[in-house]
């Protein structure tokens, strides 16, 4: 039986890219500090980031058009 520790791997931040060991010693992960997550978080709220499909209020107004 062998004894070894299993390293935590080695991640870049997604937002500046240094590299960060994860673990749980570091609440910010994905995030290598408090900066670069609150970046992220406004960069979504300015819709810099978006994920692709329809929009919402698409979906809702053909729902709301009597397609049931």
């Amino acid at each position: 039986m062998s004894n070894f520790i299993k390293k935590p791997p080695v991640v870049p931040c997604p937002n500046c890219g240094t590299e960060l060991v994860w673990d749980s010693a570091n609440s910010y992960r994905p995030f290598c500090s408090a900066r670069c997550k609150n970046n992220d978080l406004v960069a979504w709220a300015n819709e810099d980031h978006a994920i692709p499909g329809q929009p919402l209020e698409d979906v809702f107004s053909e729902d709301l058009e009597g397609n049931y």
